[in-house]
Formats: structure tokens, C-alpha cells, sequence
């Protein structure tokens, strides 16, 4: 059994024993956090703390819908409180029942993350959409500076993606159904483009400068009061 290098979860998921994952090989975790303009994940914030205290890498991710998007953004960034130089994710994906978040949503989504003052490290999960929306031969401006998170469950070796734009993919969530001991039933499985170590480093937080003190929000891993 090949365990993924990363995993993402929601409550959708049942409540993981993070040791046992932890020793399986799992390096780190993607969980939702928010979607829209007020929802907040049930198991995001308990999740967070278990697997930080496991040795686990830890991210978040907010699911993208159409229109509104400072409001959804600050509402993802309310609910996470990042530190400086957190990993934070946009998912941009179609939801059934709903319009597409379009590919101007995505843009004005990364620019409110990047013009936070927290320096803020941005990677954009999707698959179809962002294909059929950032032309494969273009450089699409606004987001060539964020890290790729590709969904394809493919036989091939690696995903397609809109390379022009992301000479390489980051992440790449190649199953719906990894089998991880510490967790009942399938979770999606992601495999990082480079070496644990890399993988390290690239979850992050970056280093912050020097003498930075926070003015609010968590302070790797712990909640401010």
C-alpha cells in the first residue's frame, strides 16, 4: 500500500487518529476551513490542533463560490487567523446546483490573499476548470505567482495542467479513495512534485523577518487571546 503524501480532508471524513496517520508516512493535511461568505467547517479548528500535536503539517483551504469575493476572503482569513507565511489554499472547483466561480473570481480571490501583510504563501486547488479557464499557451498574470494543486485521477504518470502559467505542478490529488491507516474509509490522496523535505518547507509557514510580532491571530499553532 503506497501512502499519499498528503492528504485533504473535510468533516465530510471521518475523525482521524492524526498519530497513526503520522507514522503511516503522511507528511501533511489540507482541510477545509470555510466556503462562501459564512460557512465554517465543523471539524476544522479540533482537527487543526490534533494534527499539529501529531507532528503533522497542516494547511487550510477555502471553497471558492461565485461572486463576492472580499467578503469570502475575509471570511476565510477571520476563521484561520494565519500566521505569517501560512500555506492557504483557494478551491476552485465547480458546486453542483451553482454558477462556476469564474476565472475573475479566482484573480480578485489571490489578490486580496497577496495583499495581505502576513505574506501569505497562495496555492489554487482545481482541475477541469481552471483548464478550461486559463488558455494552456497564455501566461495568466494574476496567478503565475501561486503554487498549482491539480486534480486529475488518471492512469498517467503526472496531471495535465495549464503549464504556460505553472511550468510545473505543485500538488497533485491523483485518488479519491486512498486508503490511510489512522482513517475509516477513503480519503483523497495528494503526491507533492518534489521530496518530503521540499514538501516541508513548501506547507511552510515561511520565516518570518526578523523582530516580527504578530498584532493578532495564532502564533504557529496557538490561538492568540
Amino acid at each position: 500500500m503506497t501512502v499519499p503524501s498528503v492528504i485533504d480532508l473535510s468533516h465530510h471524513n471521518s475523525d482521524p487518529d492524526f498519530a497513526k496517520v503520522a507514522s503511516a508516512g503522511v507528511v501533511g493535511i489540507f482541510h477545509k476551513a470555510t466556503q462562501g461568505t459564512s460557512y465554517v467547517d465543523p471539524k476544522f479548528a479540533a482537527r487543526r490542533a490534533a494534527a499539529e500535536k501529531a507532528g503533522l503539517l497542516f494547511a487550510s483551504y477555502h471553497f471558492l463560490e461565485a461572486g463576492n469575493v472580499s467578503a469570502q476572503m475575509a471570511h476565510y482569513l477571520d476563521t484561520v487567523q494565519p500566521v505569517y507565511g501560512e500555506r492557504v489554499c483557494i478551491d476552485h472547483e465547480p458546486l453542483s446546483g451553482h454558477p462556476d466561480p469564474s476565472i475573475d473570481d479566482l484573480r480578485a480571490a489571490v489578490a486580496y490573499l497577496a495583499a495581505d501583510p502576513r505574506n501569505l504563501q497562495v496555492a489554487i486547488y482545481s482541475g477541469h476548470l481552471i483548464k478550461d479557464q486559463v488558455p494552456s499557451g497564455a501566461v495568466d498574470e494574476s496567478l503565475e505567482a501561486t503554487a498549482l494543486w491539480v486534480a486529475q485521477y488518471t492512469t498517467a504518470s503526472a496531471p495535465s495542467w495549464p503549464k504556460a502559467t505553472w511550468p510545473v505542478w505543485t500538488l497533485w490529488q491523483y485518488t479519491d479513495s486512498a486508503t490511510v491507516p489512522g482513517i475509516t474509509g477513503p480519503v483523497d490522496g495528494d503526491r507533492f512534485n518534489g521530496s518530503n523535505d521540499a514538501l516541508r518547507r513548501w506547507m511552510g509557514p515561511a520565516p518570518a523577518p526578523s523582530g516580527y510580532t504578530p498584532a493578532h491571530g495564532r502564533v504557529r499553532g496557538v490561538t492568540q487571546g
